[in-house]
């Protein structure tokens, strides 16, 4: 739950999704250092046991008793979803610019609004359907369909946004009965032997230094997820979101300077015009919230 929206509020939250955007960038930069000599495989699979490991302390009263969990069917699609997500986000990583796999991640909360309409029967209204046509407007603008083609890359970049949004619908129910520990262990869990058994095939053996940057994915990426996870209890969505946009620039530099990738105006254009759906996205549910908030207080 939100903190009161005060100034000092707001500006914590900012703080966090600052720091969740150093760590998912930092964590893109790893993945694609690695691609040269590993499978996605093998570094998702590095990355679950370090997620394994950082999330094991919260169970040290508890013991096997926090993973107990009444919807085990759920926390398996959960998994399964996830960890396509993870899957296509890192092989987009290994096969285009940096920027361009930030640009088309950003389709993930378009994604969530069209499911959650579908799956969970959700109120679809003008604003959600202007922000999700916006959204797949600036998903043309950067793959330019009929100018060039379509690559491989951006299939798995937007396959696995799409695999991510249906992860966080599963979130959404599971929420209602589970704790979030609980579920945060159980995707690391399911998704450790799944990415175990191709990475046995594909298998090559890391020096000490990659395995120190796998390692570092594991660790930026979790605390990634949790830095956003404060940035929304302490600020309203729309107050931070704005910010998670600076990963764009972020990577785009680090792609120039530590991998020579350049980013051309169709990438920057379609991913401000997906950023801007999103953070439509966002001001209308703090405008709902505050009328449902409103609504309650006037039955009381």
């Amino acid at each position: 739950m939100s903190q009161s929206p005060t100034p000092q509020n707001a500006l914590r939250g900012i703080g966090f999704m600052l720091l969740a955007v150093i760590s998912w960038s930092a964590m893109m930069v790893l993945v694609r250092a690695l691609t040269a000599e590993y499978t996605s495989f093998e570094i998702l699979f590095v990355r679950t046991l370090v997620g394994i490991a950082l999330l094991a302390p919260l169970f040290r009263k508890t013991g096997l008793a926090g993973l107990k969990t009444r919807r085990m069917p759920l926390q398996l699609l959960r998994g399964l979803l996830a960890y396509g997500g993870m899957l296509g986000l890192f092989i987009g990583i290994s096969e285009i610019p940096l920027a361009d796999v930030v640009a088309l991640s950003f389709t993930q909360p378009i994604f969530i609004v069209l499911m959650a309409a579908v799956l969970l029967g959700e109120k679809f209204g003008t604003v959600r359907a202007l922000a999700t046509a916006g959204g797949f407007i600036g998903v043309l603008v950067i793959v330019r369909p009929g100018f060039q083609e379509i690559g491989f890359g951006a299939a798995m970049v937007l396959g696995g946004a799409l695999s991510y949004a249906g992860s966080n619908v599963c979130i959404k129910r599971l929420m209602t009965t589970e704790t979030s520990a609980a579920t945060t262990a159980w995707v690391n869990i399911i998704m450790c032997p799944l990415a175990a058994i191709p990475t046995a095939i594909y298998w090559v053996t890391p020096t000490m230094t990659d395995l120190a940057l796998m390692a570092g994915v594991g660790v930026t990426g979790t605390m990634g997820v949790w830095f956003v996870s404060r940035a929304y209890a302490w600020a309203e969505m729309s107050t931070v979101v704005p910010f998670d946009f600076l990963r764009l620039p972020f990577v785009a530099t680090a792609g120039w300077l530590l991998f020579s990738e350049t980013t051309d105006v169709w990438t920057v254009g379609g991913a401000a015009v997906i950023f801007a759906s999103t953070w439509m996205l966002a001001a209308s549910e703090r405008r709902r919230k505050k009328s449902a908030a409103s609504d309650d207080a006037a039955g009381g």
